[in-house]
């Protein structure tokens, strides 16, 4: 199949709205840029809510009469048939001491189906997206993920460790961890992003809301892989186009080859 056209335009919108965001982001990087702490003790700067704000009034332009779910302003049109979804910086952690390891995630769906999706790697230039039925492309070159068949030989990849511990996978983890021949703390959207381009095998995470992982479904269905919840679910929307869970930090994410995903879902589910 091939994308329609409708959801090739959708595509320039969304990377066009990615574009903005990166010049926005990258007038604060590694900059002297005041840091609020939020009352889930997460930051936010003023990076994170100006690219927001340019995202949605770039967007209340173009696609006129659109919801909008977003990290630093919530809810906008929930009724709408389609919504925008966007983290204007995935990885605030990494970008307020100067990591060039953290993005912007962009995600349109129409009821409840993904159409478009990007991650964008400000600090670097390079984002990977996909487009439904249209395939994914690293910086306009088609991806497709690795063709490693076992967790023996593959690249494991997560944020912090405590953050597994604290919400109960840390022995499960742990497990995975050995039996990987390759791990390391690449996390957040920098994670999926090497997963997606073929570079490492798993990108998995304890707890993530609506926003930092809208853009998995699709991009992992396009580039051969594979995306769940750690107990296997597979939407992130019902038929209706409402989320299946609550947006803040009512997920888990765990995002493959495809080839190792049920032997790590196997792990990770203690069986």
């Amino acid at each position: 199949m091939a994308a329609t056209a409708e959801n090739q335009e959708l595509l320039k919108i969304a990377l066009k709205a990615a574009d903005l965001a990166q010049e926005n982001i990258m007038k604060y990087f590694q900059a002297s840029v005041g840091v609020e702490w939020k009352k889930d003790n997460t930051p936010v700067t003023v990076a994170d809510k100006s690219t927001e704000e340019i995202a949605r009034k770039f967007w209340e332009k173009e696609t006129p009469g659109f919801g909008v779910i977003g990290e630093e302003f919530g809810i906008e049109n929930p009724d709408a048939e389609y919504q925008w979804v966007i983290d204007p910086i995935d990885g605030t952690k990494a970008f307020i001491h100067g990591v060039p390891l953290f993005g912007t995630l962009i995600a349109l769906y129409h009821k409840g189906t993904p159409l478009a999706s990007l991650i964008r790697i400000p600090a670097m230039n390079t984002a990977v997206w996909a487009v439904k039925d249209g395939g994914a492309f690293l910086d306009g070159r088609e991806i497709r993920c690795s063709k490693v068949a076992t967790l023996s030989d593959s690249l494991v990849l997560s944020g912090t460790v405590n953050t597994m511990e604290s919400t109960g996978y840390g022995e499960k983890y742990a497990a995975v961890r050995r039996s990987a021949k390759l791990h390391r703390g690449w996390g957040d959207c920098y994670g999926y992003y090497l997963v997606a381009a073929g570079r490492a095998e798993l990108m998995i995470d304890p707890v993530v809301s609506l926003w930092d992982i809208a853009p998995y479904p699709l991009l992992f269905k396009e580039t051969g892989g594979k995306f769940s919840t750690i107990d296997g679910k597979t939407d992130l929307f019902d038929a209706s186009g409402k989320p299946v869970a609550p947006i803040y930090e009512g997920y888990t994410s765990m995002a493959s080859n495809g080839l190792i995903h049920d032997e790590v879902a196997k792990i990770m589910s203690g069986k």
